[in-house]
């Protein structure tokens, strides 16, 4: 409402003060708040398109992959603890073991936390060819990603139109700057007349 106004005070010429780069700036700002606000579909439509893409890529993933439970071999580095006392949630390489479905064993490194110790049980996620693989992305990794997507376009759009908006209005007070030098340039040779 506030940029209504400030566009009819400064372009219907109500305010007998206003410069026509005042004008100028003020179509500036409205455009650009327009064209945030028209960015907001295509920043959905951006989201929404790296959503559906993530969720073909989980589908995919959880067709393919399948989890079994394997035991550590060894005990994993120690865990650090945080000046505030917490654990840190790193993980490191591992040797484990697990059993496949015609009842022999594998072995490889996989993904423990660290403080883990010889004998826990971990997830392990596996191929088609029984080869380790990260776990299949979930349905909320999708949603995550389609909202940061949606936002950060819309964000890196806002933040071009403002960067913008800053340079036109930089070089508007230079213009302005230079008409009330001419003025004063003016004024000055008037009275010495």
């Amino acid at each position: 409402m506030w940029l209504v106004f400030l566009w009819r005070r400064i372009h219907l010429g109500r305010n007998p003060l206003a410069r026509i780069p005042d004008r100028i700036e003020a179509a500036i700002l409205v455009g650009g708040v327009v064209a945030a606000l028209l960015g907001v579909p295509l920043a959905a439509a951006a989201g929404s398109e790296a959503y559906a893409t993530m969720m073909e890529r989980s589908a995919l993933e959880t067709a393919s992959r399948h989890s079994t439970t394997a035991f550590l071999l060894e005990d994993a580095p120690p865990a650090r603890v945080g000046v505030d006392g917490t654990p840190s949630a790193e993980t490191a390489s591992v040797a484990a073991r697990w059993a496949l479905p015609d009842g022999a064993f594998q072995e490889a490194l996989v993904t423990a936390d660290l403080g883990a110790s010889a004998g826990d049980a971990v997830t392990v996620w596996l191929d088609e060819s029984g080869a380790v693989v990260e776990p299949p992305v979930l349905p909320m990794d999708a949603t995550s990603t389609g909202i940061g997507v949606g936002v950060g376009v819309w964000l890196a759009a806002v933040t071009l139109l403002a960067g913008g908006y800053l340079v036109a209005r930089q070089l508007l007070n230079r213009a302005r700057r230079a008409a009330w030098d001419r003025e004063w340039e003016r004024f000055g040779q008037g009275s010495r007349s």
